[in-house]
């Protein structure tokens, strides 16, 4: 059980301790040439399971509102891609900006900088469909485990940074990312994801 209450985390398909969770990013190159990039780093309410789930893991869920203090006290986040390497956006430089709302961590990062390489990587990979989900790194401060400690729920976080990421760990984060110089029909497109998933969640608990 000592691992079940390990506090730093990015849980990810292969174990390492990490919470991933991805909504639907989207990539898509703006009039200037600058690239637009935006997601959900994480969905709250949506229980995924850790080490394979119970008996053996553990089923987690972050809770509505975990991320709202540290968005609201101006954590120093980066935008990554599988949680390492050089930024590609910061919150600190002004080029990365997080919002705390109802459906979980809204990511954006509206002007990625065309000349990085890395930048040009990711822009090829999400408009071929060949990475489509995203995920957040992150310090446990408040947290519930039931009786048996086969659920937990994660009521508050620290956020180090969010990522565009090779492995999902939640069916519901997966994307179908687009290359668009169009901003409002891409802002639209994304409207409706969030829409669709929020139906999803409200026929998942008949």
């Amino acid at each position: 059980l000592a691992a079940r209450h390990e506090d730093v985390g990015v849980v990810d398909r292969v174990g390492r301790g990490a919470c991933e969770l991805r909504f639907h990013p989207e990539i898509r190159l703006n009039l200037d040439g600058t690239v637009f990039v935006h997601g959900y780093a994480t969905v709250y309410d949506f229980p995924y399971d850790v080490a394979g789930g119970p008996p053996f893991g553990w089923s987690e869920t972050i809770v509505r509102d975990a991320c709202r203090v540290s968005v609201a006290q101006g954590a120093d986040v980066r935008l990554l891609i599988n949680h390492d390497g050089m930024p590609l956006a910061r919150t600190k430089s002004g080029t990365l900006r997080l919002e705390n709302d109802e459906l979980g961590l809204y990511s954006v990062a509206p002007s990625l900088d065309p000349r990085s390489p890395t930048v040009q990587s990711l822009l090829s990979a999400m408009s071929r469909g060949d990475m489509d989900e995203m995920s957040f790194a992150f310090k446990v401060k408040e947290q519930e485990w039931n009786d048996d400690y086969t659920e937990r729920h994660i009521t508050e976080v620290m956020l180090f940074d969010v990522s565009v990421v090779t492995y999902p760990a939640n069916p519901a984060a997966s994307a179908s990312p687009r290359r668009d110089t169009d901003a409002q029909l891409g802002d639209a497109m994304f409207q409706l994801r969030q829409l669709q998933v929020r139906g999803d969640r409200l026929r998942g608990t008949r």
